[in-house]
């Protein structure tokens, strides 16, 4: 893949607050991540207007009929009458734009074959990127006008004449497959050294397993022509696609248009994990119902994937290494929403932290930091609530836990400690599976006896008070 601007600045236009968009760090391909209304539209098209030759924008609104159009073709020759043509997010004629471009490009073609010039590209390169895109139809580019023929494949081929037969995703995700490919081949037959592809909301009206197919095909095409593109979209499913596949050589920006300089982020494994776990249908849980949480490591997560399971309080738990990596994940996660919420002014998510530790002072308007009261979630285990479960009190899991550490070896002087313990602030990390091992007959994790406790009703007495009324409150109500 090739980068051609690793910077770019535009004005923005007043009704954004002019000043101007400031985009560093820009990379193969750059997703432009945001609300609706941020301006998403608005920049790729400014980004037009710098190099209507070098740049192709392919507007959201594809409609049209899968038709030729022979004005159009003629229009299509010509880099200024082409992006004339899409002077707005919406084209009318999209479809036969794409289309009859196979014309032009048909037409091209020949005009090199006959003064015996080298064609630098191949029509089956086209058929193999759609039925890799569309595996469910066959696409055979030909001669004579129209210049292609469409079937639906199956027990008996149908072929498709109108795009009242197509879905809505599949006429989308075919014209705009059909614009990209057209161009790009239009480019390596004229020599162009600067191919910038800019892509607005491509995962319209696309199910989650097409924008997967989307961002594959995406990926393939940047490397096939040498092109950079730039990705507008509100769609963490394809995020999480167009990361997946091109790795390092994909960026993103969360448009922010309270700042000019903005630097895209290399889709690194936060990221990752993050749009993954938002991607698809998982969205519609953080934004609207159900809240992320992100917790300290593996024992918090095992302990709070267990509370949705009871189907009294719910979230959806986000694992990560340490405190350190929380802060990381919260502050990808915060910018992330930023730019796709309007309305801020409640979190959608929380990060929870162990309680020995300060509250980073950093926004959290979308991400809000909690804290146990306790010093860890091991602390949790040894509470009147999580003992009685085990049929014991804390008394006699004292004169349990004293009576057979004998048998724990060099530990045992550690847990013959238990008298003098604290429940609430004693370090019990390298003890903890020694304990419930002592005092829990079934040999249960001790992470699963947390979790069934607090997921089975809302908190109350010592291990509400060791989470913490804002944990409480706001994970119950």
């Amino acid at each position: 893949m090739t980068i051609y601007e690793s910077e770019i600045s535009v004005s923005k236009p007043p009704f954004l607050g002019n000043g101007s968009w400031n985009l560093k760090a820009l990379n193969d391909i750059t997703v432009i991540f945001g609300r609706n209304g941020s301006g998403k539209s608005q920049l790729l098209r400014l980004l037009r207007d710098i190099n209507k030759q070098s740049f192709h924008y392919a507007s959201p609104e594809r409609a049209g009929e899968i038709s030729q159009d022979l004005n159009i073709m003629q229009q299509e020759m010509r880099p200024d009458t082409r992006a004339d043509r899409r002077r707005a997010n919406q084209s009318l004629q999209y479809r036969q734009e794409a289309v009859s471009r196979i014309g032009t490009l048909i037409n091209r073609l020949g005009y090199a074959a006959g003064f015996g010039e080298k064609i630098p590209i191949k029509l089956d390169d086209i058929e193999q990127h759609l039925q890799m895109l569309l595996p469910d139809f066959g696409f055979k580019l030909v001669r004579e006008a129209p210049h292609f023929e469409l079937f639906r494949l199956g027990k008996e081929s149908v072929k498709i004449t109108s795009v009242s037969i197509l879905s809505s995703g599949e006429s989308e995700i075919l014209s705009l497959a059909l614009d990209l490919l057209t161009i790009c081949s239009l480019w390596e037959i004229e020599g162009i050294k600067s191919r910038i592809l800019l892509i607005d909301e491509p995962d319209m009206h696309l199910h989650p397993d097409l924008q997967q197919h989307l961002a594959h095909f995406l990926v393939n095409i940047t490397e096939k022509y040498n092109v950079q593109i730039f990705v507008a979209t509100h769609s963490t499913t394809l995020l999480s696609a167009l990361g997946f596949y091109g790795g390092n050589k994909t960026s993103v920006i969360d448009l922010n248009n309270s700042v000019s300089q903005q630097k895209a982020i290399v889709f690194n494994h936060i990221l990752k994990e993050l749009s993954t776990c938002l991607g698809g249908h998982a969205l519609m849980g953080p934004l609207f119902s159900i809240p992320l949480l992100l917790v300290e490591g593996d024992d918090d997560y095992q302990i709070w994937s267990e509370v949705p399971r009871y189907n009294i309080a719910h979230v959806a738990v986000i694992p990560c290494h340490g405190r350190p990596e929380v802060l990381n994940y919260q502050k990808v996660l915060e910018n992330m929403f930023s730019s796709l919420r309007e309305d801020q002014s409640l979190p959608v998510g929380y990060a929870l932290l162990d309680g020995d530790g300060q509250l980073p002072q950093v926004k959290q308007s979308n991400i809000k930091f909690m804290q146990l009261q306790c010093r860890e979630s091991e602390n949790l285990y040894l509470t009147d609530e999580v003992l009685q479960k085990l049929d014991t009190n804390w008394e006699n899991a004292k004169s349990t836990i004293t009576l057979k550490s004998s048998g724990y070896g060099e530990k045992k002087p550690i847990l013959q400690e238990c008298e003098s313990w604290d429940r609430k602030s004693a370090d019990l990390k390298n003890i903890i599976n020694e304990v419930a091992s002592i005092l829990d007959s079934k040999r249960l994790k001790w992470t699963r006896r947390v979790g069934a406790c607090i997921g089975i009703k809302k908190p109350e007495g010592q291990l509400a008070s060791f989470l913490g009324n804002d944990i409480v409150n706001t994970l119950w109500d």
